[in-house]
């Protein structure tokens, strides 16, 4: 089965942008570069990883495939936050506050792993509205990831005066979950390739687009950045939406064909086993920002080669 390269190296490339939001790249070295980077451009990966499993999502949706793909999903899930455990699991004492701090890690996930919980609960939503017309589907997503993204500005330049509203609104289980940020680019791919979107644009469109939709992107982090009021940083953004599904187009439109799946499993293992590596090194080395960044993901790229020798025999991994 022939692949998309091109695809395939954004995947990587998105991986590598979630390590170095996560580690704080180019805080160190100057502080616009780092909002522009990690509240900024970085923000495309997450949103992307959505929309092209959205996209592939579309072929497996008879009975039996995609009760495959939840179990496999569900199946990753469990693997990496029994892994992960150990920097979750806390169980000082037996009181009902903890055991629902435990019951919320596990809904919602440790760290990054959040990203698996909200694409299943993104998937369950798509296949609820699989029979609607398309532009329902549109308006729903359109009306979903505005919430979102009003909801995290409303918190992040604290808005609204009661207080426990701009606390529930400071917090990103509330705006950064399935309905209000997965369910919208997952369900963005879906309709990319139910209605063939990216057999009808053209390659110049794509770059145009991709270009206009870096520019808003960069505008709107700029003036989050020099704005005094903004607190926090952002993870939703209005031009997300303009972004993502124009680099995805023109990723498609590049069309690099192969055969091997080797690019992806790489990119699957750096963004899962890249916390780890981060927390060992902030504990225990003077690396930070930029170079945390490199360190993090050459080390990630060396675990994910075992990774993938060990997925070939026990497929729970990547």
């Amino acid at each position: 089965m022939n692949r998309n390269f091109a695809v395939d190296i954004l995947k990587v490339s998105m991986a590598f942008m979630i390590v170095g939001l996560h580690s704080g790249f180019l805080n160190d070295v100057t502080a616009l570069g780092c909002y522009l980077t990690v509240n900024g451009i970085f923000r495309i990966a997450v949103p992307l990883f959505l929309l092209i499993n959205g996209f592939y999502f579309y072929p497996v949706l008879s009975k039996e495939k995609s009760v495959y793909w939840i179990k496999r999903v569900l199946t990753l899930y469990l693997f990496w936050m029994l892994f992960y455990s150990f920097f979750w699991f806390r169980l000082s004492e037996i009181s009902f506050v903890e055991i629902a701090k435990i019951a919320r890690k596990l809904i919602f996930g440790y760290f990054h792993l959040w990203y698996l919980p909200g694409m299943l609960g993104a998937a369950v939503l798509v296949i609820l509205l699989k029979k609607q017309k398309p532009r329902l589907m549109m308006s729903t997503i359109l009306f979903t990831f505005a919430v979102g993204v009003v909801i995290q500005y409303a918190g992040n330049y604290h808005l609204v005066e009661n207080q426990l509203i701009d606390k529930l609104s400071n917090s990103d289980w509330v705006y950064n979950n399935f309905f209000f940020f997965s369910f919208p680019f997952f369900c963005t791919g879906f309709v990319i390739n139910k209605l063939s979107i990216h057999k009808k644009i053209s390659f110049k469109f794509s770059v145009g687009l991709s270009i206009i939709g870096f520019s808003l992107l960069t505008i709107e982090s700029y003036c989050n950045y020099i704005d005094p009021s903004a607190d926090g940083g952002f993870s939703s953004l209005f031009s997300l939406l303009v972004v993502c599904p124009s680099v995805f187009l023109l990723c498609m439109n590049l069309n690099f064909k192969g055969k091997t799946k080797l690019l992806t499993l790489y990119s699957s293992g750096v963004y899962f086993i890249h916390p780890f590596f981060l927390h060992i090194y902030s504990r225990n080395s003077d690396f930070e920002g930029t170079g945390l960044t490199f360190v993090v993901i050459m080390s990630s790229i060396f675990a994910s080669y075992f990774l993938i020798k060990i997925n070939k025999r026990v497929k729970v991994i990547l």
